[in-house]
């Protein structure tokens, strides 16, 4: 039997936030030059090769800090990989080598270097900075909306810090002592694109924090929902729908079906949007969210004396 309130509309106040989308059902995206530019693209390949002839030049192949100093730059290479991506809107997982390119960065261990060195808690900092990083990255590419939409709700951290553990790292890199200078450009490099991170996620920062979205009155059903506004929409013309829930974040996609003109001193159209693509699960997500607004509703009817 087809489920009757799938089309049962009622009227909710929820969390809304909603963008347009482009005829291929994409974001439309944020324009690279604004996460970075073409000078920090420079500065990053700069950097990239400074550290690579150093490390050759500076350190013996048996060396310790060689292979830690390689490791930590290769993992900033992996996190540079993902990022440059999500700057794209692309997902990763389309890349051949997405997998074994996870499979080897999981491989990669925290250095075991506080009892040896007065840089060991920096080195193990700069490690786990760096971690906290490419997981984010990967969450956002294993919890994207059909590997198109990517969400970024972790808050954005400072950047690293040397001098949170070191003082003079900076002061020992100018004396030309090689493992400082090592850190030194590792840790340029890696701010830089921490930097990038940072504006990545402020661009998108409205679709990944519900506490940034408006509390509108909808009237909602599980195959769509209908609003008042004064802005006007291109009849079935697509968008993102972000709605929050009660504890449950809903992301699909949807299509303007009606753009009404009303006579209303308040408002100037009435949209409604049907939902494209809901799965079963959100579908019944959203009629048990009504049932539980409707129950809500019901019992504020009731008088006191009866419920005591």
């Amino acid at each position: 039997m087809a489920n009757v309130r799938r089309f049962f509309r009622y009227d909710v106040e929820v969390p809304l936030y909603f963008e347009t989308v482009d005829d291929k059902g994409y974001v439309l995206k944020v324009n690279r030059k604004k996460l970075i530019s073409e000078q920090e693209e420079a500065h990053l390949e700069h950097l990239n090769l400074t550290i690579k002839e150093l490390l050759a030049e500076a350190f013996s192949a048996e060396s310790d800090a060689l292979h830690i100093f390689y490791m930590l730059n290769h993992r900033i290479n992996y996190m540079a990989w993902l990022l440059d991506d999500l700057i794209d809107q692309v997902d990763p997982r389309l890349r051949s080598d997405y997998k074994f390119r996870l499979r080897e960065d999981h491989k990669h261990k925290l250095p075991d270097v506080r009892n040896e060195s007065k840089v060991g808690p920096l080195i193990e900092g700069f490690f786990l900075q760096l971690t906290d990083h490419i997981h984010e990255l990967i969450e956002s590419v294993e919890n994207s909306i059909d590997g198109k939409i990517f969400l970024f709700p972790r808050k954005i951290k400072p950047n690293f810090n040397e001098r949170d553990y070191v003082k003079n790292l900076k002061e020992l890199s100018d004396k030309g002592i090689a493992p400082a200078k090592a850190l030194i450009l590792l840790i340029e490099r890696l701010n830089l694109y921490e930097t990038i991170l940072g504006r990545l996620k402020e661009a998108y920062h409205s679709i990944s924090d519900p506490e940034t979205w408006a509390v509108q009155k909808i009237n909602l059903s599980a195959g769509g929902f209908s609003f008042l506004t004064n802005q006007k929409f291109e009849n079935f013309a697509h968008m993102n729908v972000f709605m929050q829930l009660d504890d449950h974040i809903l992301v699909c996609r949807g299509k303007i079906v009606l753009n009404k003109k009303l006579k209303s001193a308040e408002f100037s159209y009435r949209v409604a949007v049907e939902f494209e693509f809901l799965s079963n699960e959100h579908a019944q997500k959203i009629t048990l969210f009504e049932q539980h607004c409707e129950l809500q509703d019901a019992m504020k009817m009731v008088p006191d004396d009866l419920l005591n």
